[in-house]
């Protein structure tokens, strides 16, 4: 009898589902001007050269502390949510459920914090809502340590519009239509693509959904590697009205689940 019991909590053991480790991800959306009031130094290459330590501070201000950006420097149409299942399916990522708290008072934030396994991918979408300020022009991004071993920080990136052969970047671009194309199309846009054009070397990088229709905005798809270690991840995307793009106020689709 006694052997049965243990035989049966060994069975439990081994099929009991692992706890996983907790994420934080950060999101804020930024006009052009107040980011830009925080390009402190030469930008390089636009591939993370340029630490942007103030501004990181400044978005941090959090509970009890004064905010240090204006509301008005924030766009407040962008709605930030996790993948739905097919999105995440082509993205070779799982689908995660988590609250997404919106920034409110003294924290400046988007924020959402999930439990995952290490080794998978999730990925979340800034979907706009408005016809206004349409472009993504800048990104900031803070991941997981260097090769180099230089702590997490704050690190500016030009989006990179990919080409025939790519070399992996943190920032890409890529038409819009392309990716909504493979939405429904299982991994194959990252097996065939993103693969080959994403570089997750931090743990975190951005796929830039140019909207074909200069009149609507540009989609932000966020992709995040899980580590084996709980980590905090923070995104600052710039925008911008597209240059060009109709001076219309009607109201853009919505993204679906």
């Amino acid at each position: 009898m006694h052997g049965l019991l243990l035989g049966l909590v060994l069975l439990a053991g081994l099929v009991a589902p692992a706890a996983g480790e907790e994420y934080r991800l950060q999101v804020a959306n930024l006009y052009r001007a107040a980011f830009t009031h925080y390009l402190d130094g030469s930008l390089g290459t636009g591939s993370g050269e340029l630490v942007m330590d103030r501004m990181g501070r400044d978005l941090d201000a959090g509970p009890g502390r004064a905010a240090k950006l204006a509301s008005g420097a924030f766009l407040g149409d962008r709605p930030f949510r996790y993948g739905w299942e097919a999105l995440a399916a082509s993205f070779g990522a799982v689908k995660v459920i988590a609250e997404i708290k919106p920034a409110e008072g003294s924290q400046q934030w988007d924020e959402v914090v999930w439990t995952g396994n290490p080794g998978d991918r999730s990925v979340w979408v800034i979907g706009p809502t408005s016809t206004r300020t349409q472009e993504v022009i800048h990104v900031a991004l803070q991941g997981l340590p260097l090769n180099g071993g230089a702590a997490p920080a704050l690190r500016y990136y030009v989006p990179y519009r990919v080409t025939g052969s790519p070399s992996p970047q943190t920032v890409v671009t890529y038409p819009l239509d392309f990716l909504r194309f493979y939405e429904d199309r299982g991994a194959v846009l990252w097996d065939r693509y993103l693969s080959r054009a994403v570089g997750l070397g931090q743990g975190i990088a951005i796929v830039v959904g140019e909207n074909s229709n200069p009149t609507f905005a540009d989609w932000v798809y966020i992709v995040v590697q899980h580590p084996p270690r709980p980590a905090t991840f923070k995104a600052v995307v710039g925008w911008e009205r597209r240059r060009g793009a109709d001076r219309s106020n009607l109201e853009g689709a919505t993204i679906r689940e």
